[in-house]
């Protein structure tokens, strides 16, 4: 399996963009069960850090980038470039959306010249 390097920048230092394929995204939709909430709201009652949903967020994240990869390399890519992150409420705050976008390119690293 070939690897997928993913950037937040619009380029990508020491490669040459062969071809943009196009935007490509990968998300995850989540919900927290009756026992997380439950500890959420105690640990939101006492302050801080809620612990029961930074875990699950970070796992969602990875997801959707996950998810962002596996697309890049459906479409040919062997990089995306402007990668970003966002997350949005849904169903009356029931469940969250997770997203991964960017652009899906084709790159090449440049030749060194001495």
């Amino acid at each position: 399996m070939s690897e997928v390097i993913v950037v937040t920048t619009p380029n990508l230092p020491g490669f040459e963009i062969v071809k943009v394929l196009g935007t490509v995204h990968g998300l995850t939709v989540r919900t927290r069960g009756v026992g997380g909430k439950f500890i959420a709201g105690i640990e939101g009652m006492l302050g801080g850090e809620v612990t029961a949903y930074s875990s699950e967020c970070e796992k969602a994240r990875r997801e959707s980038l996950n998810r962002l990869i596996e697309n890049a390399r459906e479409m040919g890519a062997n990089a995306v470039i402007a990668a970003d992150f966002e997350t949005s409420d849904i169903l009356q705050g029931t469940a969250t959306v997770f997203a991964s976008y960017g652009t899906a390119i084709i790159a090449k690293p440049t030749e060194k010249k001495e």
